[in-house]
């Protein structure tokens, strides 16, 4: 009785073949490796971390059980978040001869991933200005969660320019203080938050790239159970001893950095403070957020010193820069019915923070010809 080899022996060759050359490339690779590199194969390729939203996205997604239990303001439903071919989160760029581009540029505050599309605030904002003015207005949400300063002055040179906007407004505050108390510098080797990073060659990323959406439900699969990536454990146990001068001014350099870029490319810099809910007496939701903070020895208080002081290094630099402020920090109100968390705002929020960006934009827009 003959074996499986001997019934099938083209596909046996033809296996034991393409084994063999496998086998074979990776020696060459290796021995090619040594001799080029004077006996270092591993050849590190670096690129700097553009944190965007990949293009073409179309999600609906619902609020995790962690979200919804550090939260008192959101509404549990599924939000629909979709982005265009360059990675703008829909709608975008809806006029093809818009009067004004606007381009609004942050982290996940700026994102607004839980709140209803045509409610998020970088859009709403421009329809708002369309019915003040009668304008074309095309807006652009490149916000993405966990983004600090850096990571958006990256964006804004490498992609943001390209679409010549006509005003950009950048709003930071919480992802710049969370990486500069835990890190000390934006220049860091954190393995999320890192301006610089590795090629990834391993055999994780290979299936990310070749099975990218099966590699979605399964990282989806695993926060559900094992919950949110802690993005500092490295530093985690370590008492923290926060330099407010060092954080201040390094924060503040790179919103002046912002500033100058936007107005050597000739477009209108606007910056923009961050709404919140860090009161005196804060609710649980708020006191729940900080606990990590808590354990490295950084209090409350010390913590909403520290972000007030963040925003008011943006009041700050704005003034002393000339260009607009929107000050959300203090126009909207500091409640679970406009923020859901401590720094995100819900449905009601955005529309809130639309209206007030609408208003003071309506000022510095060009004039129609």
């Amino acid at each position: 009785m003959s074996n499986r080899f001997e019934q099938h022996p083209k596909l046996t060759l033809f296996l034991f073949t393409t084994l063999l050359l496998v086998v074979l490339l990776i020696g060459f690779e290796k021995v090619l490796g040594t001799r080029l590199t004077g006996g270092n194969s591993a050849e590190v390729v670096r690129h700097i971390r553009l944190r965007e939203h990949s293009p073409f996205l179309s999600q609906s997604l619902r609020p995790d059980a962690n979200v919804l239990a550090n939260s008192d303001g959101l509404e549990n439903r599924e939000y629909t978040f979709t982005t265009d071919k360059d990675g703008y989160i829909m709608p975008s760029l809806i006029h093809s001869n818009p009067d004004a581009t606007i381009a609004f540029i942050g982290g996940s505050t700026t994102e607004s991933m839980f709140v209803t599309v045509e409610k998020r605030f970088p859009y709403l904002s421009g329809k708002l200005l369309e019915n003040k003015t009668s304008l074309a207005i095309n807006t652009l949400n490149s916000g993405v969660s966990g983004n600090d300063s850096l990571h958006s002055i990256d964006l804004f040179l490498n992609k943001i320019i390209a679409n010549k906007p006509d005003i950009a407004v950048l709003m930071h505050n919480v992802n710049d203080l969370s990486v500069l108390l835990y890190e000390k510098t934006y220049w860091n080797n954190n393995d999320y938050r890192s301006p610089l990073i590795e090629e990834d060659r391993s055999l994780k990323s290979f299936i990310k790239q070749l099975l990218p959406n099966t590699y979605e439900l399964l990282y989806r699969l695993k926060t559900s159970l094992a919950g949110q990536v802690d993005e500092f454990d490295k530093v985690r146990g370590q008492k923290l001893v926060p330099d407010k001068d060092k954080i201040l001014d390094q924060f503040g350099a790179n919103l002046t950095i912002f500033v100058n870029i936007a107005k050597a490319r000739h477009i209108t810099p606007v910056l923009m403070t961050q709404a919140n809910r860090f009161t005196q007496n804060p609710k649980e939701t708020v006191q729940k957020s900080l606990s990590a903070l808590n354990s490295l020895g950084v209090s409350y208080e010390e913590y909403r010193a520290l972000y007030q002081a963040m925003n008011e290094k943006v009041r700050t630099v704005a003034s002393e820069n000339n260009v607009l402020l929107i000050d959300l920090a203090k126009h909207i109100p500091q409640t679970s019915e406009y923020i859901y968390d401590p720094v995100h705002l819900n449905t009601k929020g955005s529309i809130k923070a639309a209206q007030i960006i609408s208003e003071h934009l309506q000022k510095i827009l060009p004039v129609k010809k």
